[in-house]
């Protein structure tokens, strides 16, 4: 949410900063679902059945989801050109959906056809050329298009996350992966400087960076390791993270169109808050939904 967000007045340094530091995200719940993923594979093998209600969800998923965001591709001219439109997402926040699709499948067929000893090498190739293209290209004077890479950037986080529900991660202690993390997060900073400095190559750009991969995979460690005991909180985010990620971006859309005519003078400042307060909008409206509308609530969030 923090990345997707405009901010209305808030300074650009402040928010480029705050966009840089919230890219682990998209590969943190690469690695989650490489993790669960894991125990799905048995004696060098895995059958697709295990895989079957996932594939069929995140499909689900990138149909409902192409159906709601249609009246808002049509309000901004930005109409699916043709089907292929559907897979990678025709709101850009989507991507992940069927690159995390393209993830189950890819490494599905690997084990089927008894390949999957490339995994790790591929995995070490796609996040290279990640780097290369998404900001390292600039050394060599050129911007490379990102998305095509980044479309299955899924494969090598869901490949470690496999890997670390094979392996004793929980024996890694605490301050190590917390001084990893900061690292991450210090080195994530020093690069997107750099940058700046050297080729005047805006931190906002930057969606995937060294310092991006030091920081996600000892904090996907890190959460993994914590047991906390069930609370209101832990309910939500079982229970709703999904939708909030699916419709984040068409609540965005409707306090950017709505706030202007509503509160003029004040639209900016509230916009300010727009992670806040689109995140307590979402919450309100899943509960709501599964409540008084279950049937409807199933059905946005690729249950059909």
């Amino acid at each position: 949410m923090c990345i997707h967000a405009s901010y209305g007045n808030l300074s650009y340094e402040y928010v480029s900063n705050l966009r840089l530091f919230s890219r682990w995200a998209v590969p943190f719940f690469f690695l989650t679902s490489g993790f669960f993923l894991g125990p799905k594979i048995e004696y060098n093998s895995l059958d697709f059945k295990r895989i079957q209600k996932n594939v069929s969800q995140l499909i689900s998923i990138i149909l409902v989801s192409s159906i709601i965001y249609l009246p808002i591709c049509f309000k901004t001219k930005n109409m699916p050109k043709n089907i292929a439109d559907l897979l990678v997402g025709i709101q850009p926040h989507l991507w992940f959906v069927g690159s995390l699709l393209t993830g189950y499948i890819a490494i599905w067929y690997l084990y089927f056809i008894k390949k999957n000893k490339i995994l790790p090498y591929s995995s070490i190739f796609i996040l290279l050329v990640a780097l290369l293209i998404d900001s390292y290209d600039q050394f060599f004077h050129k911007n490379i298009g990102f998305f095509s890479v980044r479309f299955v950037l899924s494969i090598p986080f869901m490949y470690i996350g496999i890997i670390a529900s094979k392996k004793n991660i929980y024996q890694v202690s605490n301050k190590l992966l917390i001084g990893m993390i900061l690292i991450g997060f210090a080195i994530q900073y020093f690069e997107a400087e750099l940058f700046l400095k050297l080729f005047s190559y805006p931190k906002i750009k930057h969606q995937f960076l060294i310092g991006t991969i030091i920081t996600s995979i000892p904090l996907f460690i890190f959460t993994s390791k914590i047991n906390l005991p069930e609370n209101r909180f832990s309910e939500w985010g079982r229970k709703y993270s999904l939708f909030i990620y699916l419709y984040h971006p068409a609540i965005y859309f409707l306090m950017s169109q709505n706030l202007n005519k509503l509160i003029p003078l004040y639209s900016d400042y509230v916009m300010m808050f727009s992670p806040i307060i689109g995140f307590i909008i979402l919450i309100a409206l899943a509960i709501f939904l599964e409540k008084y509308l279950p049937k409807l609530s199933n059905i946005l969030n690729g249950n059909l």
